[in-house]
């Protein structure tokens, strides 16, 4: 995992007096509450703090370790309140899967997304669950790399996508439509993954019922997912067709 180092600073504040802070690099979101800096060890401006705790504790929000004055510390090592310490044995990676899912959680659009994709990268099927409750997420590109994580996640995940679609179709909260959307687009991923032939008979309903959404959106994705569909089976006929031959494909 990435580190990020805070420095030390000392500038003026708006009174004119000098002060010291910790700059810690970051990059720029927009959010629906104004432009917002998150730690990250690739940003190219500085989120100033006025204690070295609060620094480390965005950073930890994040995702990322940290280095201060030589010193590194890293995110297994510091377990939330309650916790015991992580171990260090085994793979590295799967160590990281609670950490990940706890970020799912986190109230940064950008924690949430970027948790998402590293969950999905590791096939974190224990993660299922904490996926599937941010299928109405939001912001949109959670949604996406929620999609892309279900999809990596593969059979396994259908029931659970199923499942959220159907409660959603009876729901009137607002990001109901969402859910459903996000469902047609985890299909499409996996069309893109090569699962067509062996998913298309399971979700494909789903797709159909889906044309007659009250939401445009979720039309206009059901639609992608049908014709899409229908793409990679015929050119899987024409492969095997091929094969059969005794054709190069």
């Amino acid at each position: 995992m990435s580190c990020i180092p805070i420095k030390k600073i000392q500038k003026r504040d708006a009174a004119g007096e000098l002060k010291e802070y910790f700059a810690v690099p970051s990059v720029a979101i927009a959010t629906p509450q104004g432009r917002k800096l998150i730690p990250n060890p690739a940003g190219n401006e500085a989120n100033l703090f006025e204690s070295l705790e609060e620094a480390e504790e965005a950073i930890r929000r994040a995702g990322f370790d940290f280095e201060f004055e030589g010193k590194k510390t890293y995110i297994l090592s510091q377990p939330s309140a309650g916790q015991s310490p992580a171990r260090i044995t085994g793979n590295p990676l799967e160590q990281s899967i609670p950490i990940l899912i706890q970020h799912l959680r986190d109230r940064e659009a950008a924690v949430v997304a970027n948790a998402a994709f590293a969950l999905g990268s590791l096939r974190a099927f224990a993660a299922l669950d904490e996926l599937a409750d941010h299928l109405g997420h939001d912001d949109p590109t959670v949604r996406k790399n929620i999609a892309e994580a279900m999809a990596r996640l593969g059979t396994g995940a259908l029931p659970r996508l199923r499942e959220a679609f159907e409660k959603s179709r009876s729901s009137s909260h607002k990001n109901a439509p969402y859910i459903r959307l996000t469902v047609m687009l985890s299909f499409l991923e996996m069309l893109e993954l090569g699962m067509g032939s062996t998913l298309s008979d399971q979700f494909l309903p789903l797709a159909v019922a889906a044309l007659e959404d009250d939401s445009w959106l979720v039309k206009s994705q059901a639609a992608l997912v049908i014709g899409r569909t229908a793409q990679t089976l015929e050119e899987e006929r024409k492969k095997a067709e091929q094969q059969r031959r005794g054709l190069k494909p």
